[in-house]
């Protein structure tokens, strides 16, 4: 359930025409999954406030990361080798990270997310493709209504 959830989360917005023309006009966001459950170091100036467990989790200290969740590559790592990265979706569960932990990853694991990522994105894009085929002008219509609005 957890990986439908994360799969839903990063991917349904990728659906939308808005978010897909603006991640072609803006190709340095990028998306990933994390490739394994892990214990991460936060590396936000201040720390960050855990809503779900109510505390706050300071710069240096470390949280937990499930895999599969959806995470924004950010730039470098301080760490030849590392890529920092954001976490991008929101925590439902106690003893995780907070919403926009900032952390690094090995380059070797975030582009493995990368690439899980990148192909549970295509497979969504090609059951689009199929539902607007099978709809046909049905589609077309409710894509102008919606446009209109």
């Amino acid at each position: 359930m957890r990986t439908s959830t994360s799969l839903l989360l990063a991917v349904l917005p990728l659906s939308l025409s808005c978010v897909a023309h603006a991640e072609e006009t803006n190709k340095g966001v990028e998306l990933a999954f994390m490739p394994t459950t892990m214990d991460v170091t936060l590396l936000n100036d201040g720390g960050k406030f855990v809503t779900v467990d109510l505390k706050t989790i300071a710069k240096g200290e470390k949280c937990r990361l499930e895999k599969d969740a959806v995470v924004m590559k950010v730039g470098a790592g301080a760490i030849p080798g590392t890529v920092r990265v954001r976490y991008a979706a929101p925590q439902f569960n106690h003893g995780g990270c907070p919403f926009m932990t900032e952390f690094e990853l090995s380059e070797a694991d975030y582009n493995s997310g990368r690439a899980a990522f990148t192909a549970k994105a295509e497979d969504a894009s090609k059951v689009i493709d199929n539902m607007t085929k099978k709809l046909g002008d049905k589609w077309h219509g409710i894509a102008a209504q919606k446009q209109n609005q």
